[in-house]
């Protein structure tokens, strides 16, 4: 692997003898050759990648299983408050029942009372029958006709 001066003046990087570390260029030159150390530090790069890709995959997966449980939450919040709707639309109705349960009550005990001071018919037939129309017309009798 060429060492930094060397690959950036595109030469070819070779090692001066057996014992050296360093390249011809770079002694010639009389520069530091980091020839050597190029390859720890790649080796070092491609681990830290490695460890980052492995962090990002992490981060993803919680990523992922925190939407999964805020989604989780949100239905069962709509859940709930559909329960809390109906619950209040059901007590309502009770109410509503048991208020005119107590007005039917109301009146038919005041009917027995006051058929037991001696009225026979309480009944209102007219308002029963208001929205009937007329079969017969009053001025008009069978038997007059005659």
């Amino acid at each position: 692997m060429p060492c930094s001066r060397c690959f950036r003046q595109k030469l070819p990087c070779v090692t001066k003898g057996d014992q050296s570390s360093c390249c011809g260029n770079c002694v010639d030159a009389k520069e530091i050759c980091d020839g050597a150390g190029v390859a720890s530090y790649l080796t070092r790069n491609m681990k830290e990648c490695k460890k980052l890709e492995k962090y990002e995959q992490e981060a993803e997966e919680a990523l992922e299983k925190a939407m999964a449980r805020l989604a989780w939450i949100r239905k069962m919040k709509r859940r709930l408050k559909q329960q809390g709707d109906e619950l209040f639309a059901r007590g309502m109705q009770s109410l509503e029942d048991a208020e005119d349960s107590a007005a039917v009550q109301a009146e038919s005990l005041a009917i027995s009372d006051v058929q037991s001071l001696g009225a026979v018919d309480l009944t209102d037939w007219a308002s029963i029958f208001a929205d009937v129309p007329s079969v017969v017309d009053e001025n008009s009798s069978p038997v007059s006709e005659r």
